[in-house]
C-alpha cells in the first residue's frame, strides 16, 4: 500500500505507518502463502492427470482388435508402391506386378500468339472431359489470351489452363485433371453473331483457333484441320499393368482392389522389370503399440516420483508428497499390471507371459524376444489385450481394463479432476478471504495516517510554542543572553 509524504521533521509518518501496517498484513502474508501452496498441488495434479491420459490413449490402440491384424506391403522394384489400406481384407501373400504402361491425362497447346494479351474474340467455349459439359462464357473482360486463360480456370471445367512461353511466342495449353482415355477434352467455339453448328467454328480465326475435336481425321503431315486447331501434346491413355501376370487397366495410376485391401501406386513402367509386393503381418507396429503403453506408464510412474519426492537433507517434501489419491491411483496401476487374465486354452494370461517385465522401481521394460515369440500368434495377442465381457472384469484384456481404470481416474467426475475442482474451491475462498483483509487494511491505514498525521501536527505546535517560549525568556532582564 501507498505511503504519503504527510506531516513534518517531528513525526517520520510514512515509516511508522508502514512498520505498523507490516504487522495489520501478517494474517495476509498466511493466506498467501497457502494459496501457493494449494496453487503447487494443482499443478502437480494436472501433470499426473496428463500423465495418466497418456497411459489411457495408447491403452486404447491396445484395446483395439484393429490393432492386431494389423498387415503391411512390402515392396521390391523401382515400378510400384504400395500399402494396406484395409487390414481385415489384406490377406498375406505374394504378388508380382508389372507396369506396361502409366495413365496419363491429356494434353492441348494452341498455335503461337504474339503476346498473352493478344485478343481471340467474343463468345462461347464448351469444353467437353469426359461426360462433363461446360460452357465458358468469354466476353470484352476476358477476351485476351490471358482473359481466356482465366475464364477456363474459373470455370472449373476438369481442366487447367496456362500460358507457355515457347522461346518468343506464346501458347495456350490445356491439361485434363484426371487420367484415362476416357477423359479426352473436345472444345466447340461459336463465335459472337454466330450459332451453333455454323462454320465458322472451323475456320482459323478469332475463338476457333482454341476448338478441339480428336475424332476429326488429321491428313499427315498435318497437325491441325477444321475444328482441330488446338495440337495433342499428349493422348489420354490407361493405366496398362499385370498383377501375377494377369492384365489389368485402370484409368489412374493409383489402383485399389486390385489386391483386395491393398493400394498400388503405380509410379515407372518398364517393357520387363517385375516388381515384388509382399503382405504380411505389421509385427513392428503390434510391437510399436506395446511400446508406446510402456513409455506412457514409464512417464507416468516418473513423475508420480517427482511430486510426491521427499528429501531428508532438507527435510522438504514436494507439492504431492504424502497424498493418498496419487498413491491409490498408482497402486491401482500396479496392481493390475501384475493381475492375470481368466485362461481360455493356451492363451495368454498375464502381460509377463509375453515379456512386458516390470522392473524394481515400478518401471515396465519390453523382452523383445519374448515378444517376438508371441507376435507369432497375433490373435493370442489380440485377446489378452482387447478381450471384452459385460459379466467378467478377469475375462476383459488389459488394453480395455487400463482404459477403464484411467477413464475413472481422469475423466470428468474421476480421481484427479474432483481432487483438483475441491483445491480450487480452496483457492476461490482464500481469495474471497483476501479481498475481506485487503479492503480492512485500507481502512486501518487511512486511520493510522489521519492519527499519526494529526499527532505530528500537535507535536509541531507544541515545539513551536517551546520555541516560542525560549526565545522570550532568553531576552528577559538578567539572562545571560540580555547582557
Amino acid at each position: 500500500m501507498a505511503t504519503s509524504a504527510i506531516g513534518t521533521s517531528s513525526l517520520d509518518v510514512n515509516r511508522i505507518v508502514s512498520q505498523l501496517m507490516t504487522l495489520e498484513k501478517r494474517p495476509l502474508t498466511v493466506l498467501q502463502q497457502r494459496e501457493a501452496t494449494i496453487t503447487a498441488r494443482i499443478a502437480a495434479f494436472a501433470r499426473v492427470q496428463g500423465a495418466v491420459s497418456s497411459v489411457q490413449s495408447t491403452a486404447a490402440a491396445l484395446a483395439l482388435p484393429a490393432t492386431w491384424t494389423s498387415s503391411r506391403a512390402t515392396v521390391s522394384g523401382d515400378g510400384v508402391s504400395a500399402a494396406v489400406t484395409d487390414a481385415a481384407k489384406a490377406a498375406p501373400g505374394a504378388y508380382s506386378v508389372k507396369v506396361n504402361q502409366l495413365a496419363s491425362a491429356q494434353a492441348l497447346a494452341s498455335g503461337p500468339f504474339d503476346a498473352s494479351s493478344e485478343v481471340l474474340g467474343n463468345g462461347t467455349l464448351t469444353l467437353q472431359v469426359g461426360s462433363r459439359s461446360t460452357t465458358v462464357a468469354v466476353g470484352a473482360a476476358h477476351n485476351t489470351l490471358a482473359g481466356v486463360r482465366d475464364a477456363i480456370n474459373a470455370a472449373k471445367a476438369g481442366v487447367s489452363a496456362s500460358i507457355v512461353n515457347d522461346g518468343g511466342r506464346f501458347r495456350l495449353t490445356l491439361v485434363a485433371a484426371d487420367t484415362g482415355a476416357a477423359n479426352t477434352i473436345r472444345i466447340t467455339a461459336i463465335e459472337e453473331g454466330t450459332v451453333a453448328g455454323d462454320p465458322a467454328n472451323g475456320d482459323a480465326t478469332g475463338l476457333s483457333r482454341l476448338s478441339f475435336d480428336g475424332a476429326i481425321a488429321l491428313t499427315p503431315p498435318a497437325t491441325t484441320a477444321a475444328g482441330r486447331h488446338l495440337v495433342e501434346t499428349r493422348a489420354a491413355a490407361d493405366a496398362l499393368y499385370e498383377v501375377n501376370g494377369l492384365a489389368l487397366s485402370s484409368a489412374s495410376n493409383t489402383v485399389s482392389g486390385a489386391i483386395e485391401g491393398v493400394t498400388l501406386n503405380l509410379r515407372a513402367a518398364s517393357a520387363s522389370a517385375i516388381n515384388s509386393v509382399s503382405i504380411g503381418r505389421d509385427n513392428e507396429s503390434m510391437k510399436g503399440a506395446v511400446n508406446a503403453f510402456i513409455r506412457a506408464y514409464n512417464d507416468l510412474e516418473s513423475t508420480i516420483r517427482a511430486v510426491t519426492s521427499f528429501d531428508p537433507a532438507s527435510r522438504r517434501g514436494s507439492a504431492l508428497t504424502g497424498d493418498s489419491s496419487v498413491r491409490s491411483l498408482q497402486g491401482q496401476m500396479r496392481g493390475l499390471l501384475r493381475s492375470s487374465m481368466t485362461a481360455a486354452g493356451d492363451d495368454f494370461t498375464s502381460l509377463s507371459a509375453i515379456g512386458v517385465e516390470v522392473g524394481r522401481d515400478g518401471s515396465l521394460s519390453l523382452n523383445n524376444a519374448r515378444f517376438d515369440a508371441a507376435v507369432a500368434d497375433p490373435a493370442r495377442l489380440s485377446r489378452l489385450f482387447a478381450a471384452t465381457s459385460e459379466t467378467d472384469d478377469s475375462a476383459r484384456g488389459f488394453g480395455v481394463r487400463f482404459q477403464a481404470l484411467t477413464r475413472g481416474i481422469v475423466d470428468g467426475d474421476g480421481l484427479l479432476p474432483s481432487r483438483a475442482r475441491s483445491l480450487q474451491s480452496q483457492i476461490d475462498s482464500i481469495n474471497k478471504e483476501e479481498q475481506r483483509i485487503n479492503d480492512r487494511l485500507t481502512l486501518v491505514e487511512a486511520r493510522l495516517r489521519r492519527q499519526y498525521s494529526a499527532l505530528d501536527t500537535q507535536l509541531s505546535m507544541m515545539q513551536n510554542t517551546s520555541n516560542s517560549l525560549a526565545s522570550a525568556l532568553s531576552r528577559l532582564p538578567g539572562t545571560d543572553s540580555g547582557r
